[in-house]
């Protein structure tokens, strides 16, 4: 997996902004993600894939209808009258293995969404990144699932005129890998400006 940066800075006009806050400078920087970053793969092998899971899924469905076609054998040939043990059985066992694929199936409609990753705090990955050494304010933050455990994040990061930008795109990146296991960012460096203040757009929504 790589890690794309997209660094803007620079000051924007007066007049207004326009969303894109000026640019003087775009740079991109794509790291490996077997460089080394001091980040344990060892949490990573706890969520298993969903194809995995599934397949688990499937062969113990398998496992648990034949033992309900046995029970039910076994009741028919004890009590030969007792012929609905077979459907009964049938339909228990398959209301289990139902349960049992709902919490893939959720998974699945989850990424299918790119819904907000279950396993990240909003409020904590906006507090930790409005922490940041120089940034000012942040806006523009999405995340989102790509697989049950990988995540994508892009985000604008507003920083004060003494800030260097290049430290804070390290910073941030940083911080989103070893702490939230983020790989897949964008990351936008623009300078701070007054107006972001009164902009709809640059503001981040409180959870």
């Amino acid at each position: 997996l790589s890690s794309g940066i997209n660094a803007e800075y620079g000051g924007g006009a007066a007049g207004g902004h326009g969303h894109s806050h000026g640019g003087e400078g775009h740079s991109h920087d794509q790291g490996s993600h077997e460089e080394g970053h001091g980040h344990s793969h060892a949490e990573d092998n706890k969520k298993v894939n969903i194809n995995v899971r599934a397949a688990f899924v499937h062969v113990l469905g398998d496992l648990v209808q034949s033992i309900g076609v046995l029970i039910a054998a076994v009741i028919i040939k004890v009590q030969p009258t007792w012929i609905a043990a077979d459907p009964i059985c049938t339909f228990v066992f398959s209301i289990l293995v139902l349960i049992t694929t709902l919490t893939i199936l959720r998974d699945a409609l989850h990424v299918l969404m790119e819904g907000f990753p279950r396993d990240i705090s909003y409020p904590s990955l906006v507090t930790d990144l409005s922490s940041i050494p120089g940034v000012h304010k942040i806006h523009s933050l999405h995340v989102w699932s790509l697989t049950v455990d990988k995540n994508a994040l892009s985000v604008h990061l507003a920083i004060e005129d003494k800030c260097n930008p290049e430290k804070a795109l390290v910073y941030a990146n940083k911080m989103l890998r070893e702490k939230y296991g983020i790989y897949q960012t964008t990351v936008q460096v623009e300078r701070w400006q007054e107006i972001m203040e009164d902009c709809n757009s640059c503001q981040v929504p409180t959870i």
